[in-house]
């Protein structure tokens, strides 16, 4: 399924290049769909823009599987072609959005490789590789002799003493004439070497694939080292080791090393560039733009209604402040004047209910 989706990616980004007018159809047909032919030259345009396809392309299996995923996708497309589905409005937009993405991702990808480019230029000396190959003879700490299994299908443990003996012991037959990759074949202790003559392949200073092992004291010893010289015991925490350089340092050229360094940069190339845009762009949310529109004129008006709120009483011997002029121009009574106004009010009502009626005049004859 994976592998469905990268080539469909891969020959989407194909036809779109073919769109923009980027012939990629050289060297040897491999194979021809109704006329339309796809040859050596697309292939190594689809390794160049996708790595995992590069590597299945390396093995006759997944070159097959590629060409086969391809021939569908071309029969689809060209039925596509004759039912005019290239000519809906969806499609077209979907292509657009293609385009969009593809040629977007194309400059990050340049980004990747100017920053892949400089770090190489700064780092001469991560570059600077030999290969090595080693022997590991293990042996086991004190607590681990204590708990180990007895019986015949426990696993044979060495002491750090037996260890070194033995290591010395396989040195001797090297330097007698036997070939360190036969004597790695045959008396290594390092499952993931010993087949391959104990080689651990191109490293450098400060390799950090052999530091996590442990290694870091070989790679120490190696640059010493002359090609075809056997040096060791060396010890490490799991067990002693033999080792020999194979070949001579070498500056690795960047080509071969830029995929690995792609790998470092990749997150800080992108963040940067879009760092970098994102400071000189103009980007509008309309929702947030009036969220804060709607928030500032909110203030603006609780500042406008701050003057009208009560006026405190003034403190004892004080003269009252000034009231504003109201509609009719009158100055407000003071709060203690004008309970003594209300006051008066209230007792003439009353007084006026508490009076008797007035008597009736009398009528003239």
């Amino acid at each position: 399924m994976k592998t469905w989706k990268v080539v469909l990616f891969a020959a989407v980004a194909l036809v779109v290049a073919a769109g923009c007018g980027n012939k990629t159809s050289s060297g040897k047909v491999l194979v021809t769909i109704n006329g339309e032919k796809i040859t050596e030259g697309d292939l190594k345009f689809l390794g160049e823009i996708n790595p995992r396809i590069q590597s299945q392309i390396e093995s006759p299996e997944g070159k097959q599987r590629i060409l086969d995923n391809l021939v569908e996708q071309d029969l689809l497309y060209q039925e596509a072609v004759k039912e005019g589905v290239n000519r809906d409005a969806l499609v077209k937009a979907k292509i657009d959005l293609y385009r969009r993405v593809i040629i977007a991702q194309s400059l990050v990808e340049k980004a990747m490789e100017d920053a892949a480019k400089k770090y190489y230029d700064q780092n001469p000396e991560e570059f600077k590789k030999l290969r090595l190959a080693h022997i590991m003879v293990k042996f086991a700490t004190p607590d681990q002799l204590k708990n180990a299994k007895k019986g015949k299908d426990a696993a044979p443990m060495r002491t750090e003493e037996e260890a070194l003996k033995l290591a010395n012991e396989i040195k001797a037959k090297i330097e007698s004439g036997t070939t360190f990759d036969v004597a790695a074949k045959d008396s290594s202790d390092d499952a993931a070497t010993k087949t391959r003559g104990g080689d651990l392949g191109l490293v450098s200073k400060g390799d950090k694939r052999l530091e996590a092992r442990g290694f870091a004291p070989l790679v120490d010893k190696a640059f010493e080292m002359k090609v075809g010289e056997v040096a060791g015991p060396i010890k490490t925490q799991d067990g002693y080791h033999l080792i020999t350089v194979t070949r001579g340092i070498e500056v690795e050229p960047f080509e071969e090393a830029k995929q690995g360094i792609l790998f470092k940069v990749r997150g800080d190339s992108r963040q940067e560039l879009l760092a970098r845009l994102k400071k000189d762009a103009k980007i509008i949310y309309p929702e947030d733009a009036d969220a804060k529109k709607k928030a500032e004129e909110d203030a603006k008006k609780g500042e406008a209604a701050k003057p009208g709120e009560a006026t405190p009483p003034p403190a004892a011997g004080e003269a009252p402040a000034a009231a504003p002029e109201g509609a009719a121009g009158q100055q407000q009574l003071p709060p203690e004047a004008q309970q003594k106004v209300m006051q008066a009010i209230q007792k003439a009502m009353q007084d006026q209910k508490a009076a008797p009626a007035p008597a009736a005049p009398e009528k003239k004859n």
